[in-house]
């Protein structure tokens, strides 16, 4: 079914042009389109009529791209805009990013245009449908202080006219269901605690999110639940909110009623008052979110070139302790395996001639991919990982081998099961990796290989990612502040984390502020499992 779209493109070309207007048809989609070349032009356009989506080239004669950004940032208008160019380099692309553009696309790969149009659309709504709560949300508990303020007032100088009284109760009561109505109303997780750590407010959503009823939770001690999979790190935000004044996040692992593993993230903020009566939690479930960004998705087959098998073996014990069923496919002798991975949640099956009774032999192709169609079949949660893919290389020929890895692919993303193809680089041709590449998926963690920092220097990274989330400044000041430590040291890990790429500084009239790269948000979510 073909869908309307208003597209506002910046562009000077018109064969530039028709080909995004083929691209968007192509999707079933048909677009109101209207072409401008000049910040005028742009501007009339905005204040005519609204749009779906902003597209624009990076260079036009008279205009650019981040004029355009800049253009639509002064109307107010949250649109999506998204950045198509012939030729873009990665600074340029980084800096289109940070000036406001929510998507930078190559003219020679509009294939992701559509994707992107459609996921920045879905961003806005819900940008405007969380604004809207939030409105709603102040202008109530404006209203409800401004209530309570006149009872107060009335109970003083109006104690002998119980019936006013009465009514003014009566409304308050009413006012508190409108607000109780609005928290409930917000997509947002809302939940409020008193100064004793017992819960107050409770919200719809995380009805939703946790599995855990209004009416199960209010009244009981936050520490008493058994909700968060790290609650000494509840307790640590608690007892740092009550010591400042401005929100502050974190991403919290949660295990709901029904045993499922969501990801929440959570701004905390004191519940203003005198004395100040508590605190507010606003949150969301990120899990989706943290899958985008580099999660391993059920269904499909990861490689793993390496030469040790170290790396593999631990994700694959991750994996089975976590829960999935665990197989490995090896040459490696058995009971020195078995003493690698030593759950009884991780089944042996070997590679190569008989030996023995006690394990599963796989002789032939053939059999390793009926192995693991069975493996598929019998349990679905299942991570197998098949040491020395450069081995079957060598025995049955590349080409072979290829034509099974095709067949088993489809088998595994069919059976919803993880496979991990463990393969020595050195062992094979540069051309040949290539072809393996193109028909798997590299593991999220090999984008940063080998990359570890201290759970010190990880906290300031978390820091520094969660203050540019929004939109702050962060110069070397307020780090030494938040984790009460001194200039020197702050500089020497602030040098570790700039070294690895993970950040990078910038000096800003006479200090110096600190933004997270990339790379270093790819970092903060490696190795995290659905």
């Amino acid at each position: 079914m073909s869908r309307h779209l208003r597209v506002l493109l910046v562009e000077d070309s018109e064969d530039d042009a028709a080909l995004l207007l083929r691209e968007l048809k192509k999707a079933g989609i048909q677009p109101t389109v209207e072409r401008v070349e000049t910040a005028e032009s742009m501007r009339k356009a905005l204040r005519k009529q609204e749009w779906d989506v902003v597209i624009a080239d990076y260079v036009l004669p008279t205009f650019s791209g981040l004029d355009a950004i800049e253009l639509l940032k002064k109307t107010q208008k949250d649109l999506p805009f998204i950045i198509v160019s012939g030729k873009i380099g990665e600074d340029t692309a980084v800096e289109t990013m940070k000036a406001g553009a929510h998507d930078y696309i190559m003219k020679g790969n509009l294939a992701r245009l559509i994707p992107a149009i459609d996921r920045e659309i879905e961003e806005a709504k819900v940008r405007q449908k969380r604004r809207e709560a939030e409105e709603k949300l102040i202008q109530t508990c404006n209203e409800l202080g401004e209530t309570t303020v006149e009872l107060e007032k009335t109970n003083k100088k109006l104690r002998d006219e119980i019936e006013e009284r009465q009514k003014a109760e009566k409304h308050t009561m009413e006012m508190k269901e409108h607000l109780q109505n609005v928290i409930d109303s917000a997509s947002e997780i809302i939940v409020a605690i008193d100064a004793n750590k017992r819960i107050t407010t409770w919200n719809k959503a995380a009805e939703v999110v946790t599995g855990y009823k209004q009416k199960d939770v209010l009244n009981w001690s936050i520490t008493k639940l058994t909700l968060f999979e790290n609650q000494q790190k509840v307790l640590d935000l608690i007892k740092n909110l009550s010591k400042q004044t401005h929100p502050n996040y974190e991403d919290f692992v949660i295990i709901t009623k029904n045993s499922v593993k969501k990801i929440l993230r959570i701004s905390g903020s004191p519940i203003k008052g005198k004395p100040e009566s508590g605190i507010l939690f606003i949150g969301r479930d990120i899990t989706r979110e943290m899958e985008i960004h580099g999660k391993l998705l059920v269904g499909n087959c990861y490689l793993v070139p390496e030469k040790s098998n170290t790396a593999a073996l631990d994700l694959l014990v991750d994996l089975a302790t976590s829960g999935y069923s665990g197989h490995l496919i090896t040459r490696m002798d058995p009971h020195t395996m078995k003493s690698m991975v030593s759950t009884a949640n991780i089944h042996i099956s070997l590679l190569g001639q008989d030996r023995g009774k006690e394990y599963k032999t796989i002789t032939d192709l053939k059999q390793l991919l009926q192995t693991i169609k069975d493996i598929g079949k019998e349990k679905k949660e299942s991570v197998i990982l098949l040491e020395r893919l450069d081995y079957l290389i060598t025995k049955f020929s590349f080409e072979k081998v290829m034509e099974v890895l095709y067949e088993m692919n489809d088998d595994i993303a069919r059976n919803k099961c993880l496979l991990l193809l463990r393969i020595d680089p050195g062992t094979i041709e540069k051309t040949q990796m290539a072809l393996i590449e193109n028909e798997v998926q590299l593991l999220p963690s090999q984008k940063i290989e080998g990359l570890i920092i201290e759970d010190e220097i990880h906290d300031i990274l978390r820091f520094i990612y969660e203050q540019n989330q929004n939109n702050a400044v962060v110069p070397i000041k307020k780090i030494m502040g938040r984790f009460s430590l001194a200039y020197s040291t702050v500089a020497k890990r602030l040098q570790v984390l700039e070294m690895k790429g993970l950040i990078f500084t910038k000096k800003q009239g006479k200090s110096r502020t600190v933004t997270i790269s990339d790379k270093g948000k790819t970092f903060l979510h490696k190795r995290q499992v659905t």
